[in-house]
Order: structure tokens, then C-alpha cells, then sequence
């Protein structure tokens, strides 16, 4: 049975929403709800005025902006706990799912944050195996001239291992702010105000949270395929919407504020030599998308891209087609009988699990 989201009736994933039936344009409470004010009118007199709050398409992206920023907040802080962020970004990709198939996006989301979050365990363990193998090298030699030198490779692969950890998760939370909120907003307001309103999103009259520069990427461009991706959601076609939908988070996003670093590249190159040639061992990740709640998977449930040692997945033209491979792939099994399979491990990731 395929799941659909109707504003404002009771689901297992979304509260009613705070603005729910009320039109742009009309105030947000009754006026003897709202605040009385005395102000100077015509010839002097002082008169009573009544402050009622109107509705507007900033206020609505406001809200849903924050609802996505209060799910990256750790303790109160958007710092640190990377991992425990990834979790919560895989539910709420997981959630807008279940709550609504046609979200197919959010659903191959869910399983594609969730292969960060692999990732991010990945550099963790690299890091702490080469932290706990420099220390103890250098203090078995700490008496012998030039003992640094003796860790160095350790203390390289550290520092890159930490590199990685920090650009998956700064990818991974703001990729999330970009594209969630995107998604509630049509949930919640159909297509129609979502193709009249989007351009509002973009505007200064509420703060965001948004830690990459102007230059590089603004805040809440309203790219084409943004519109094309949910248009296509809206006209029924899942599978094109997912196609835009992709295009614009590879490109228009991660690209910009992830593969366009050059210190990346140089990290995902030596990956990816370490992965197809096996050297040097066990510090190299594989580039693969799961289709479960787990780091690995049974067989048919799994995306890979070129194990060439040249491969550079850093470039659109080369990852695109392994991003687009994950998603037919996931087209199909939803679509065949393995669906309770896909959609138990969405259920999984919802509750907070996979990562294993």
C-alpha cells in the first residue's frame, strides 16, 4: 500500500503543522488573540491600534527551516557529534518517505546519508587505529634520535582520515538544510504555492543557519531542477523526479561545497588507488551505496561505482552515472518483490538504527 501525506490529518511522523489551513496572506491568530498597541494618528490623537501577524511565504519558510535546523542540533549546538547528526539526517530523510512514497528521493536519501554515515565510522576507526599506532611507536622509540620521522605515515593518514570526517559531515548537514526544508514546504502546501513561493525562500528577513560562503554557494538558490524535480513528484513521474531531484543535490550542492576542494580530490584519488589495488591495506573505503539499514548488504542490494584506479569520483561526469545506477536500482526494487525488504530497512533507519 503506498503511503500519502494529507496536511493537517494524523501521521506516525508528523505533528499538524503550526500554519496548517491558514491562507498566505491572512493573519496567523485570532486579532483578540493579538497584542494591543496605542499609536499616533491623524492631527495628533492617540488612538488603539491592533498588531496582528500576517502570513507570508518567508514566515512558512521560516518555520520549516527551523524544523530542519532544530533536527542538526546536538545538545543545542550545530558543532561536533557528526555522527549522531548523520543519524538523525537519515531518519528524517527515512520519515518523508514513509509519511509519502512519492518523496522517492528522500527515500534513496535515507539509504545515501546513511553510507556517510559508514564513512564518517570508517575515517573514525582510521584515525583512532593510526592515533593509538603513533603512540605507542613513539614511545617505544621516544630515546632514539629522529623517532618522529618513525610515524609519520601514521600521523598523515590521521590527519587525512579527520579531513574526511569533517567534509562528510559538513556535506551531509547541509545538503540536508538545503533539501529538507524543500520538501516539507510541499507536503504542506502542494505544488502550487511551492512553484508561486520559492524564490521567497531566498531573503534576509530571517536568520539561517548556512556555514558556507556566499561566494561558493548562496543560501537557498532557486535552482531549475529544484522546480523540474518536484513538478515532476506532483505530475506522478517518481522516477524522473528523482533523476532532477539528484542532479541538483550532486551538482548544484555537493559538488560545490565538497568535490570542488582540492584537498578532497587528493584524498578520494588515494582512496580510490588504495581500493583497487589493494595498497596499502586496510585504510581505503569502498565507494558503494547500500540499499539497507546496514554498511553492507546482501547480494542485489548494492550500488558501486568504477573500482579503476583512476576513477576520480570527485568529477560530476564520472559520478553521476553511479548516482543514477543507485537510483534505478532503487526504482526497481520498490517496484519488485523485494519492496518489504527496502521498506523494513527505511523503517529501521527512521528509528534511529543502521550504521553497522
Amino acid at each position: 500500500m503506498q503511503a500519502s501525506y494529507v496536511p493537517g490529518m494524523k501521521n506516525p511522523w508528523f505533528p499538524r503543522h503550526t500554519y496548517h489551513g491558514i491562507p498566505i496572506g491572512r493573519n496567523v491568530k485570532p486579532a483578540a488573540e493579538c497584542t494591543l498597541l496605542h499609536c499616533v494618528g491623524p492631527a495628533a490623537t492617540v488612538e488603539r491600534a491592533v498588531a496582528v501577524p500576517i502570513l507570508t511565504p518567508e514566515h512558512l519558510w521560516r518555520s520549516f527551516q527551523a524544523e530542519a535546523e532544530d533536527i542538526l542540533k546536538v545538545n543545542g549546538s550545530f558543532e561536533g557529534n557528526d555522527r549522531e547528526r548523520n543519524r538523525r539526517i537519515n531518519a528524517a530523510y527515512a520519515k518523508l518517505w514513509l509519511a509519502d512514497n512519492r518523496f522517492q528521493w528522500a527515500g534513496l536519501a535515507a539509504f545515501a546519508s546513511k553510507q556517510v554515515g559508514c564513512g564518517l565510522l570508517h575515517s573514525a576507526e582510521v584515525s583512532e587505529k593510526n592515533r593509538r599506532v603513533r603512540e605507542l611507536v613513539g614511545r617505544a622509540f621516544a630515546a632514539y634520535p629522529g623517532a618522529g620521522a618513525s610515524t609519520m605515515v601514521q600521523s598523515g593518514t590521521e590527519a587525512a582520515a579527520q579531513y574526511m570526517y569533517r567534509k562528510l559531515g559538513f556535506g551531509n548537514a547541509h545538503l540536508f538544510l538545503d533539501i529538507y526544508p524543500l520538501h516539507r514546504f510541499f507536503m504542506e502546501r502542494g505544488w502550487e504555492e511551492f512553484n508561486a513561493y520559492l524564490a521567497k525562500r531566498q531573503n534576509d528577513k530571517y536568520p539561517v543557519h548556512w556555514a558556507v560562503d556566499r561566494n561558493t554557494l548562496r543560501f537557498g538558490t532557486p535552482f531549475a531542477e529544484i522546480k523540474e524535480g518536484f513538478d515532476l513528484i506532483n505530475s506522478g513521474d517518481l522516477k524522473r523526479s528523482v533523476d532532477r531531484l539528484a542532479q541538483h543535490e550532486q551538482v548544484n550542492i555537493l559538488q560545490r561545497i565538497m568535490y570542488n576542494d582540492p584537498v578532497l580530490q587528493r584524498l578520494l584519488a588515494l582512496n580510490q588507488y588504495a581500493w583497487a589495488t589493494g595498497f596499502p591495506t586496510g585504510d581505503y573505503e569502498e565507494i558503494k551505496l547500500t540499499l539497507s539499514a546496514e554498511c553492507r548488504a546482501k547480494s542485489g542490494f548494492t550500488s558501486w561505482f568504477s573500482q579503476h584506479k583512476n576513477a576520480e569520483l570527485w568529477m560530476v561526469k564520472q559520478r553521476m552515472p553511479f548516482v543514477l545506477a543507485a537510483a534505478n536500482q532503487f526504482h526497481q526494487l520498490l517496484h519488485g518483490p523485494e519492496r518489504p525488504y527496502v521498506e523494513a530497512s527505511i523503517r529501521t533507519i527512521a528509528a534511529g538504527g543502521g550504521v553497522a
